[in-house]
């Protein structure tokens, strides 16, 4: 392989390559927390995630740009056996509480052109996104989730790494991250100070089988349209806040998720 020249690389070419071909990512971890600032760090969770994706291609005004649709769940599992948790205890002195899983059943948005140069000498190059993230929780106000806010404001940081590649090279495996503060079906206490870790790995793989297993019991007996993504949706982006208040009377009930869905 010539490496002596430097190589551009568009991020539109994978839309351009991939138009409207249903695509499968598998990614899994592990989530940790502290519960106090000068805690530390204790893994809680092992975590099966994967999207569902399609890409598209799009031209406008000012040409083209990549438009991106996900179906995105995600198991937290016990760190020991790696089975599917449906009940946690946070503290021996309060009761079990419904896991609610990451199921996003829509997440889309569009992607800008941007070209990366790839060094002469470099096979690839790695690029490290760090994303800040603060805003007003949306739990915080309602009474009804009180228990289940940590307080007025969100504030996390996400964390992806990914490699722009030249033809015909391997990368590393592409990376996430998340710090952010506990999630609401955890029902620590409004301000409780808890804070999550999530890291995981991501790959592409061929096919649907190749996902884990547990995923794809889940999906095939409780939310099939998670095998597939549509060509086309206008179902607002969905996010775990916004699920969990979607399904708030059945995390009450005590029901197992994910909650059937359908299509």
């Amino acid at each position: 392989m010539d490496l002596s020249q430097s190589y551009q690389v568009s991020n539109l070419d994978f839309y351009r390559q991939h138009h409207g071909r249903q695509l499968y990512y598998r990614w899994e971890g592990a989530v940790w927390w502290r519960q106090s600032p000068d805690a530390p760090l204790e893994k809680i969770f092992a975590i099966a995630g994967m999207n569902a994706t399609k890409v598209f291609l799009r031209s406008g005004e000012n040409g083209d740009y990549g438009h991106r649709i996900n179906r995105e769940l995600g198991l937290y599992c016990d760190p020991e056996s790696g089975d599917v948790l449906t009940q946690w205890q946070p503290f021996l002195n309060q009761p079990p509480v419904p896991v609610v899983p990451i199921a996003n059943r829509v997440v889309q948005g569009d992607v800008s052109p941007k070209n990366t140069t790839i060094p002469a000498g470099e096979p690839y190059l790695e690029k490290v996104l760090e994303i800040p993230l603060t805003y007003p929780h949306p739990l915080a106000g309602e009474p009804q989730y009180r228990d289940h806010c940590p307080g007025e404001c969100f504030t996390g940081t996400e964390y992806f790494t990914t490699y722009a590649v030249r033809p015909g090279v391997k990368a590393p495996t592409p990376l996430w991250a998340r710090d952010c503060p506990w999630l609401p079906w955890m029902k620590l206490g409004y301000e409780h100070p808890a804070r999550l870790r999530f890291e995981t790995t991501i790959r592409r793989v061929d096919s649907f089988e190749e996902l884990n297993p547990k995923l794809i019991e889940v999906i095939r007996q409780r939310v099939p349209i998670y095998e597939h993504t549509p060509d086309a949706t206008d179902e607002p982006n969905v996010t775990s806040t916004t699920y969990f208040k979607q399904y708030f009377e059945a995390y009450q009930a005590g029901q197992s998720f994910p909650i059937q869905e359908m299509q």
